[in-house]
């Protein structure tokens, strides 16, 4: 029998779990004038944060599959975010670099994250150190935890 505590607490995970859910449907404008759901943009991020990656390396990052990754950056690719080259000497590699465009989304999400995070962020600043990591170790725990349902 589960314990109040833990009943709570189920139901606020379950909460953020399908908060998140809804947030992944919902495109947003990240201010460069084109719909992006949360995969493109996290997917831009992550070239923007980490250039010159191949789409392996990007899987390891994104905690995603590479044929996941190949279908996000031709479609990245496609729309003008990303581009894609080779190094000299490795012409089977492919690598991945933010266009003008891509850099604006990449910006954009920064900023959205500013706006809409600014009540969690002073929220967060109340916390002692010793506070947060515990936080941060329980979340990250929850996230291994999670792990079992895939």
């Amino acid at each position: 029998v589960m314990d109040k505590f833990t009943k709570e607490l189920d139901a606020a995970m379950g909460k953020i779990i399908e908060y998140d859910r809804l947030a992944e449907k919902k495109p947003q404008d990240y201010g460069c004038g084109v719909l992006l759901h949360m995969g493109d943009i996290h997917m831009i991020e992550v070239i923007g944060n980490y250039p010159d990656h191949n789409v392996t390396e990007l899987a390891d990052l994104r905690g995603v599959t590479k044929g996941t990754v190949s279908k996000m950056v031709r479609k990245l690719e496609k729309e003008g975010f990303i581009q894609r080259y080779q190094c000299k000497g490795n012409k089977k590699e492919n690598y991945f670099k933010l266009t003008e465009l891509g850099k604006k989304a990449y910006e954009g999400h920064y900023a959205f994250h500013e706006r809409k995070s600014k009540w969690t962020h002073d929220q967060y600043s109340k916390y002692t150190e010793s506070e947060k990591k515990l936080l941060l170790n329980f979340l990250k725990m929850y996230a291994e935890y999670m792990k079992d349902y895939i």
